[in-house]
């Protein structure tokens, strides 16, 4: 389920903008992506994900129904940046929360440079924290869209991602199997201290 919110007009031209689409994990956010940059030429799009993110594929973006396409991989806010030819038009950035301390400023660039700029993040990590680097994005960007999940537990809308395997070794990545989406009532953090996603192994 998903309820888009957003802090512009949709009408507003689709160059020279950041787009953030935010929200618990399974709420669509991928899927949000693809369905944009489906409305766009295929050859003036970049997509990139993060090389930690190995779920799925190494060198695609999936949704968790099997969906995707291909992407550039990055480790850095830089990477990103280098990738970027002079035919993008359209750079698509997922799992922005991965990202360092650099990645709003360099998504503010882009725009700046004239791309549109698509992103999808967490909001709230698992401890349900917000992700500073993704509150600066936000507060750049001119598009903002919130996802909802369905609870996993009650059924009604779910804001929050719940873990429900351990922490091994700080990988915070996982799937079905580690994570889903519940409401913040049903929704408790884990017990592990804290780990940033930018930091973990």
């Amino acid at each position: 389920m998903t309820e888009p919110k957003q802090q512009e007009s949709p009408d507003q031209p689709t160059s020279g903008i950041i787009e953030l689409i935010a929200g618990c994990m399974f709420s669509g956010k991928t899927t949000a992506m693809l369905h944009l940059l489906r409305e766009e030429t295929a050859d003036t799009i970049l997509v990139v994900k993060h090389a930690k993110d190995k779920r799925y594929s190494r060198c695609q973006i999936v949704t968790h129904d099997g969906d995707g396409c291909e992407a550039a991989i990055a480790i850095s806010s830089q990477d990103i940046l280098d990738q970027v030819a002079d035919r993008t038009q359209v750079v698509a950035i997922d799992e922005g929360h991965f990202y360092d301390d650099d990645f709003p400023e360099v998504c503010k660039k882009l725009a700046d440079a004239g791309k549109r700029v698509i992103v999808t993040s967490l909001d709230l990590d698992m401890w349900g924290q917000p992700f500073q680097t993704i509150e600066k994005v936000k507060g750049y960007a001119g598009v903002v869209r919130i996802q909802r999940a369905v609870c996993a537990a009650c059924g009604l809308p779910a804001t929050r991602t719940h873990r429900k395997t351990p922490i091994v070794n700080r990988n915070l990545v996982g799937g079905s199997a580690d994570f889903e989406p519940r409401c913040e009532s049903c929704w408790s953090p884990p017990p592990e201290t804290h780990i940033d996603s930018n930091e973990m192994a």
